[in-house]
């Protein structure tokens, strides 16, 4: 009994000593119409924070008395509380250009923040220079070297990636992980994986269609097994939809 007892207390002792789990949430990641206007739900309690992977908010506004305070971040967000209780209109702009106007639906519980993405690339003047100031066939090896490394072109910012990017042969599937865009050119990343049993020769041309400018395969891998995954990444015109036409 007294060993019951003592096995006991040391188990509820471990259970008290253990630190409580903090479960992370991910920013909820939204696609929003260029010029548009979308709904999001905002705490009326806690602050909010709103950014945008590759170019900063510049301004946020809304009718009198909506903002109970604001203040951009200096990673380029902003951060927001509203005591509202209706829905109301918010206007943001960014250093890009960009503009977009969310209708704030406030409600009480902890504050949300979102990763907001355009559905259109929006246009980045500052990679010009360096997308033209070398060969077309350099600018692809030393843009498609810098997807691999993750050391982007400054300017070059994260987008939507395109789902229908690259042509799929017959055994394979892709699924779109993230992009980046630039002036000219854009990146798109995605897992190809062999649904096969057995393994396949990997050709940059079976993959092509139109709009696209370079297929590479990570580590130049030549072949595929059954059942195995890898990355394969994708240079095309910015722009250009899957048709190759602007």
């Amino acid at each position: 009994m007294k060993n019951n007892l003592t096995a006991l207390w040391l188990g509820t002792a471990m259970i008290t000593a253990a630190p409580a789990m903090v479960l992370a949430q991910s920013p909820a990641t939204i696609s929003f119409p260029q010029g548009g206007q979308f709904r999001l739900s905002i705490s009326n309690t806690d602050p909010n924070l709103i950014f945008i992977p590759g170019d900063k908010v510049t301004a946020i506004t809304a009718q009198g008395g909506m903002l109970a305070d604001k203040k951009l971040t200096s990673a380029g967000g902003v951060l927001f509380t509203s005591v509202a209780t209706r829905a109301f209109t918010l206007y943001v702009e960014t250093a890009l250009g960009q503009t977009f106007s969310v209708v704030a639906m406030p409600v009480k519980g902890e504050g949300r923040t979102y990763r907001l993405m355009s559905a259109e690339p929006p246009a980045r003047p500052d990679t010009r220079k360096w997308e033209t100031t070398q060969a077309y066939e350099t600018l692809l090896v030393s843009l498609s070297r810098a997807v691999l490394t993750g050391t982007l072109p400054d300017g070059y910012g994260e987008v939507k990636p395109l789902p229908d990017g690259v042509r799929v042969p017959g055994g394979f599937s892709v699924t779109p992980l993230k992009a980046w865009a630039g002036d000219r050119l854009r990146a798109d990343r995605y897992t190809l994986h062999n649904t096969n049993t057995w393994g396949v020769t990997l050709r940059e041309q079976d993959f092509w269609k139109p709009g696209i400018r370079a297929v590479m395969f990570d580590h130049n891998a030549q072949t595929l097994l059954g059942g195995g995954s890898m990355a394969l990444t994708v240079i095309r015109e910015n722009g250009e939809g899957s048709d190759g036409q602007r």
